[in-house]
C-alpha cells in the first residue's frame, strides 16, 4: 500500500494547435521550454479560449505541478473533475491532495467514484486503501471504534496484504467486543507476518478476554520472547497466570509490569491480587493503595483493600472503606477490573 500517499507525474502534455499565435500552442511550448511565468500567462488565455475542452486543464495541472504549486494544481484538478469527470487524472490529483491535507474522507470519495470508473486501477485501488486506512486509524485514535472498524475492513479489503491494516482492524474489534472477529484479524497477520510480536500481544489479549487463558499466556510468550521490552504483554500474561493460579510466575509477570508502568493501576492491582494468594499481605495493602492513587475511580482495588484490611484484623479501618467501595461500584456498574482495551493506532509498539 502507498503510505503516506504520493503524487505521481501525472500530466503528459499533448500537441497543441498549430497557429503560433494560438495561446494554446505558446503555452505549452513555454511549458516545455520551462518558462513557467510565460507558460501561466498563455495557458491562461488557452483555459479562456477554450473552457469547455479538457486539453488547457490538464496543462495547467501540468504548469502548476512544474511551479510547485499544490493549492493551484488541487484548485484546477478539481474544476477539471466537475467538468469532464471521464478524466482519470483529475482523480488521482484530487484525492492524493486531499489525502495529504488529512481530508481523508474527501479522499475516499474521489478514489471510490475512480475506482466506480475504473474497478481495475490497481493505482487508485491502492491509493484507495490508504486513504481508508488513515481515516480508519484517525477514529480509532479517537476512541470511534465502531467507525474505525468500516474503514479499516474496507482498507483491507483493497490491500489483502496489509498487515498494519489488519492489525487495527483487530484493535478495533477488540475493542468492540467483537472478539472473534478480532482473532481472524489478528490470524490474519501472523499469517502474512509470522514475525510480528504486537501480533501475538493482540491475540494473546483478546484470548484473555475470552477467558483462555493457557492460549493467550502461550501467545504472550511468543510475543515476549521476541520483545522482551514490551511491558504490556507482562501485565497481559500476568493476569492470565493470574486467573490460572499460577501466582509465583503471576507476581513475576506483574512486578516487571509495574516497574515499567508505574502509573498503570491495574498492574498494581494485579500485583496486590498475586501477593494476597502468596499471603504477602502488609505487601499487597502497599500496592493496592497505590493503585487506588492512581485510579480513584474503580472499586476493585478499594474491594480488595477492605479484605486485606479484615484478614490484617483492622475491621473498624475496613468498614468506611466498603461503605466508599460500594458507592464507587454503583457509580461503575461493575466492580470487577476493567476490559483492557487498545488506546488507539499509535500504541506503543516492541
Amino acid at each position: 500500500m502507498t503510505r503516506p500517499i504520493a503524487a505521481a507525474g501525472l500530466f503528459l502534455l499533448a500537441a497543441a494547435a498549430s497557429s503560433a499565435a494560438d495561446p494554446c500552442e505558446l503555452g505549452v511550448q513555454a511549458l516545455e521550454g520551462r518558462d513557467l511565468d510565460s507558460a501561466r500567462i498563455h495557458l491562461q488565455k488557452c483555459l479562456d479560449a477554450r473552457p469547455a475542452t479538457v486539453e488547457p486543464y490538464l496543462w495547467l495541472c501540468a504548469l502548476h505541478q512544474a511551479r510547485q504549486d499544490s493549492t493551484a494544481l488541487y484548485q484546477t484538478a478539481r474544476l477539471g473533475l466537475e467538468k469532464f469527470p471521464q478524466e482519470r487524472r483529475f482523480y488521482l490529483t484530487v484525492g492524493t491532495h486531499d489525502a495529504r491535507e488529512k481530508r481523508y474522507q474527501a479522499a475516499i470519495d474521489a478514489f471510490e467514484e475512480g475506482l466506480r470508473r475504473w474497478p481495475e486501477d490497481a493505482q487508485i485501488r491502492s491509493l484507495l486503501a490508504s486513504s481508508h486506512f488513515a481515516r480508519g486509524t484517525e477514529l480509532l485514535d479517537a476512541s470511534d471504534s465502531e467507525a474505525a472498524a468500516k474503514h479499516l475492513r474496507r482498507a483491507t479489503e483493497m490491500a489483502p496484504a496489509d498487515v498494519e491494516a489488519h492489525l487495527n482492524l483487530g484493535r478495533a474489534f477488540h475493542n468492540l467486543l467483537r472478539n472473534t472477529e478480532a482473532l481472524a484479524a489478528f490470524d490474519r497477520v501472523i499469517e502474512l507476518q509470522p514475525a510480528t510480536p504486537l501480533a501475538f500481544f493482540h491475540r494473546g489479549m483478546t484470548y484473555h478476554s475470552l477467558g483462555e487463558f493457557e492460549r493467550a499466556i502461550e501467545d504472550l510468550d511468543q510475543a515476549i520472547a521476541a520483545a522482551p521490552d514490551y511491558p504490556p504483554a507482562y501485565l497481559v500474561r500476568g493476569l492470565a497466570q493470574l486467573a490460572v493460579a499460577r501466582w509465583e510466575p503471576a507476581l513475576g509477570d506483574l512486578e516487571t509490569a509495574t516497574a515499567r508502568m508505574p502509573r498503570n493501576a491495574q498492574a498494581w492491582h494485579g500485583r496486590a491480587r498475586a501477593l494476597v494468594q502468596l499471603e504477602r499481605l502488609p505487601e499487597a495493602e502497599k500496592s493496592l493503595r497505590t493503585a487506588m492513587e492512581l485510579d480513584p475511580t474503580e472499586p476493585a482495588p478499594l474491594n480488595a483493600l477492605v479484605a486485606v484490611l479484615m484478614r490484617l484484623g483492622r475491621a473498624e479501618e475496613a468498614r468506611p472503606l466498603a461503605v466508599k467501595a460500594a458507592a464507587l461500584a454503583r457509580e461503575r456498574r461493575s466492580a470487577d477490573p476493567g476490559e483492557i482495551r487498545f488506546e488507539g493506532s499509535t500504541q506503543a509498539k516492541p
